[in-house]
């Protein structure tokens, strides 16, 4: 899940992918139906110590980006339950795809991590790259780097209660800004890692605090795992997934299909616009 300073609606991917931009407080939610969420939902829990990094192996996914062929589907604020797990059988355009390189590093300062390099392209070009480091151990924030237009690099410095943003472009002079950011709070570009990371079983619930660089902001990210699904791979392969459900800033809930038996990204479910979905698919 990659949100950083990218115009980008998507709220997710990431990494979402990644997909920056706050939605608008109008957007709905993909959520299931209120009787079915009261049935599920346990005591919420915090993730600190409970992330099993194990999970995360190193190499690299990619993903494709695709959206019903005659249309853009509507979100039900109230759909019935299951029917946010779209059928396979439908009708889809490609419209995209995402490239993730995972690999374990030691980075500058002398830390263990992960670097995770992210792209995401279009039809003609490549539209978001992102590389971001995290502690391989807690997957706490350290660096994170934008490539944007016109030649344009952010680099962002996590540590000490604090976040250092340097903005740079060919032929103005760097601008550098620091504000507060917890030394708890994950970093948006590698939520896909926490989620990941999670002790994932039937009706788990947790609460991820999250800082999303666009709207500078930390979010108490609620994430729940709602069911169970049999998916199939852009390979053929059968994959039984979590279905695990996020609700972001801005009044909207992504959807993550992670593989029961790796922890793999499968499948994603993410908003396009105020109403509109895509899904990434691995």
């Amino acid at each position: 899940m990659h949100c950083l300073y990218t115009g980008s609606r998507i709220a997710v991917v990431a990494a979402l992918a990644a997909s920056c931009h706050t939605p608008p407080q109008t957007t709905p939610r993909t959520a299931l139906a209120p009787t079915a969420q009261a049935a599920i939902r346990p005591v919420v829990r915090p993730v600190a110590g409970v992330l099993d990094v194990r999970w995360l192996v190193p190499g690299t996914d990619t993903m494709v980006i695709s959206r019903e062929a005659d249309a853009a589907p509507v979100v039900d604020r109230h759909p019935a339950v299951g029917s946010i797990f779209e059928s396979d059988s439908r009708n889809r355009i490609e419209i995209g795809m995402t490239i993730q390189r995972v690999r374990r590093v030691v980075d500058p300062t002398g830390h263990d991590a992960f670097e995770v390099a992210f792209e995401q392209r279009d039809s003609s070009a490549v539209v978001v790259q992102t590389t971001t480091w995290v502690d391989a151990h807690s997957l706490q924030p350290l660096h994170q780097l934008a490539l944007l237009e016109g030649e344009r690099v952010v680099t962002l410095t996590f540590g000490q209660g604090q976040l250092v943003v340097i903005d740079s472009a060919p032929g103005r002079p760097p601008r550098t800004s620091a504000s507060p950011v917890p030394d708890s709070a994950y970093t948006s570009a590698a939520v896909d890692l926490v989620l990941r990371a999670l002790p994932l079983s039937m009706g788990y619930h947790a609460t991820v605090p999250v800082y999303f660089p666009a709207d500078q902001q930390v979010f108490p990210l609620d994430v729940r795992v709602e069911g169970a699904d049999r998916i199939t791979t852009r390979t053929g392969r059968a994959a039984e997934c979590w279905v695990v459900a996020a609700d972001f800033p801005g009044n909207v809930t992504e959807r993550f299909w992670i593989d029961q038996r790796s922890h793999a990204m499968v499948r994603i479910l993410a908003h396009d616009g105020i109403a509109a979905l895509v899904r990434y698919d691995r």
